[in-house]
């Protein structure tokens, strides 16, 4: 009897003890929230031409310079819940460095809701959950945006149990990562009226940092770090230049964290593109651009065109104060004509320009409405040739070695010729190697006109 006594004391004392701890995770009643999506726009330049409108309430202004909480939309009636960089007061385009719900808005009347159980929740007009935290009794006590832009909910100890760094959609500010054991890579968005996700993607895995086009669900190369394992966290950084100055320049970089020592090679990888690189510690870092200010409100962004540009905040220039500090396709890193969209969805580029829009004519004069020839029918029987262009070499070059070989030239067209996906090919004549594409896009000119493109058409 007496032991059942014991037994049952010891029970009561965990329960209560259990139900006081669950007590205190809770997060105060009055500093819970529900704020509707209804109202007034805000009535400044922004990115993408959107609406928004500003979550703030008598709890929490959701404001923490420069950064602030918004809903947005760039279609009627279709609401993303983001993060905003920049002040009305600059009178210059303020930008969106994360997105919670872009491939699934909500509507007039959505509701964000923090409760007492820590879970922060976005729920449509009709009651359908459609993003949350999940933290629902997990000791969340508070929610805050730091001044490095991240959300965070946290509990009575200050640890973090969600935040927003964790959740880069197409922007990584400095400070935030990808990791290969977590959120692995940004994507573009589809345009700037459309912000769910778009056909451009930075990975990070095992063989490296690398940018993909996605063609139909097949992922092809054009551009990135192709280094067999680069690294386990790749992070945005601004690092000032000297530490004991006040005015110093700032270094925009990558920074390259490896959870197990690896063997002593340059993360540049490709020769063809060689980056600038150096070593830290038992780390390293890509060099991407230097600013002559601080840096600290930098981000990195895959764009809609699938550039990697950085965008750094300079609050005492008098307009646009958010420069573009770094592109990957530019003239002082990668050739601006590798970049696949350069010249829309086709075009030949020499020297940063469209220079013509190949056609079984000839080169003819390029325009934005210069487009590859049409698909041939997958069917047998279907009557297609090629049209030849000399000195041209197509972006998946450099990182497919100039495709496979040594073959002769009439193999690599019937190669292409049996493959209803190839668009065309381009063929090596001093190495005897052969490239199919599987898309146009921007063609290179090259010096050396042993490169021939064969494109396909119709007949």
């Amino acid at each position: 009897m007496a032991s059942q006594l014991s037994s049952l004391f010891f029970q009561f004392i965990f329960i209560s003890v259990f139900a006081f701890a669950t007590t205190l995770a809770k997060v105060p009643a009055n500093e819970t929230f529900e704020f509707i999506n209804e109202g007034e726009f805000g009535d400044r330049i922004i990115e993408y031409d959107a609406s928004y409108r500003v979550i703030r309430n008598d709890v929490y202004t959701f404001y923490t310079y420069p950064f602030r909480l918004c809903f947005y939309n760039t279609t009627p009636d279709a609401y993303i819940f983001a993060m905003r960089a920049g002040i009305p007061n600059d009178e210059s385009l303020m930008r969106w460095v994360w997105d919670a719900n872009r491939n699934d808005p909500v509507h007039e009347n959505a509701t964000l809701k923090f409760g007492e159980d820590g879970n922060f929740v976005l729920a449509d007009a009709d009651g359908r959950v459609v993003w949350q935290t999940n933290t629902a009794n997990k000791g969340v006590t508070g929610i805050r945006l730091l001044p490095n832009g991240n959300l965070v909910l946290f509990d009575k100890n200050g640890k973090f149990i969600w935040q927003s760094f964790d959740y880069p959609t197409d922007t990584l500010l400095v400070g935030q990562s990808v990791k290969i054991n977590g959120r692995n890579k940004l994507v573009s968005r589809k345009s700037d009226m459309d912000g769910s996700d778009g056909p451009y993607s930075l990975i990070l895995d095992h063989n490296g940092f690398i940018m993909y086009l996605n063609n139909l669900g097949q992922q092809l190369i054009y551009g990135g770090w192709p280094t067999k394992d680069f690294a386990d966290i790749v992070t945005f950084a601004a690092e000032p230049e000297d530490v004991n100055k006040t005015n110093t320049p700032y270094e925009l970089v990558l920074s390259l964290t490896h959870l197990q020592a690896q063997p002593s090679t340059s993360p540049a990888g490709n020769g063809r593109r060689l980056l600038q690189v150096r070593p830290i510690g038992g780390g390293s870092t890509i060099n991407l651009n230097k600013v002559n200010y601080n840096g600290t409100y930098s981000f990195l962004r895959l764009g809609s065109d699938g550039n990697l540009r950085a965008f750094t905040y300079f609050p005492p220039a008098s307009y646009l104060k958010w420069e573009e500090s770094f592109a990957f396709f530019s003239s002082y890193f990668v050739r601006e004509c590798a970049l696949p969209s350069k010249c829309g969805t086709y075009g030949l580029c020499d020297q940063r320009m469209c220079v013509a829009c190949p056609s079984p004519n000839g080169l003819l004069g390029w325009s934005e409405s210069c487009k590859p020839p049409k698909p041939v029918p997958c069917r047998a029987g279907a009557k297609f040739d090629y049209y030849k262009i000399v000195g041209v070499e197509h972006f998946l070059n450099p990182y497919l070695d100039d495709g496979e070989g040594p073959m002769k030239v009439e193999q690599c067209r019937d190669k292409c010729s049996k493959d209803c996906k190839c668009k065309g090919y381009i063929y090596k004549e001093d190495t005897s190697r052969c490239l199919t594409a599987p898309v146009l896009g921007t063609l290179i000119k090259d010096v050396n006109t042993t490169s021939v493109g064969y494109i396909k058409y119709s007949k």
